[in-house]
């Protein structure tokens, strides 16, 4: 998590947030997508290291991690992870020596609100030349479910300007234009999950916008109104069989 203003609102979800994002299941995916693009020998800068949960699991596959975040509720998390290896910083200002790291990993960070020339522009100046920067975004691919309509709406409706996107189409020129070269995606997992619109609704209820981005005034009204959308689906308290795909966007420095 790196934009100051969702500072609060990280700090307030922090105790239920790997529970609400998939939890260690989801996070031991990640981890195996991450690793096979890794070195094992040489340390990973974690940033956005938000709970530690993804940076956990790559320690428990052999890796040596070290992690950054502005959120001391989330950090609170993460030092009882990793210990010693995390620090309140912004990505936006690595708090690392100029081409002093191999690797460098963030996991649903860029969809949070740091500006993300100023974040590209910090990994270029941190990356040693052959190292590699991996973004596994937070959008993937959208489920074309019922509740994946509603809730791809209403994203498009807080976000009109797109300024949150983290996928590829608008990652890579702003990374290419600051010194890294875009190789493409890897490690793309299907995922598979159920969820009710009802139980979707409630999430919405629950904050489940807080700290991707703040929700207030008129973001508010649309998060009530993707609400009722959801309940008023048929068979709202059945759970549907959602698809989505996560993947692994590989920047390099040359």
């Amino acid at each position: 998590m790196t934009s100051a203003s969702g500072i609060p609102e990280f700090d307030a979800i922090a105790p239920g947030y790997d529970v609400s994002r998939g939890g260690t299941v989801r996070a031991a995916g990640f981890a195996e997508q991450l690793a096979p693009l890794l070195d094992p020998a040489r340390p990973v800068l974690d940033i956005g290291v938000g709970t530690g949960i993804v940076a956990a699991e790559l320690t428990a596959r052999g890796h040596v991690v070290y992690g950054i975040d502005l959120s001391s509720g989330m950090l609170a998390r993460a030092l009882d992870r990793l210990g010693p290896r995390v620090a309140v910083a912004d990505a936006c200002r690595l708090p690392v020596r100029t081409a002093s790291v191999s690797q460098a990993v963030s996991t649903w960070l860029l969809h949070t609100g740091p500006d993300h020339g100023r974040v590209f522009t910090e990994v270029t100046r941190a990356l040693r030349p052959g190292g590699r920067y991996l973004v596994i975004p937070a959008g993937g691919t959208r489920p074309t479910d019922d509740v994946g309509v509603v809730m791809g709406e209403l994203e498009d409706r807080l976000d009109p300007g797109r300024t949150r996107q983290d996928g590829p189409w608008t990652l890579a020129p702003i990374a290419e234009a600051r010194g890294l070269v875009y190789r493409g995606t890897a490690s793309e997992r299907p995922t598979t999950f159920r969820v009710s619109p009802r139980a979707t609704a409630d999430s919405l209820a629950g904050g489940l916008f807080r700290g991707a981005w703040p929700v207030t005034g008129e973001g508010t009204r649309l998060v009530d109104e993707a609400r009722e959308r959801l309940v008023a689906l048929p068979d709202p308290d059945v759970p549907r069989v959602r698809e989505t795909s996560d993947f692994v966007m590989v920047f390099e420095k040359p």
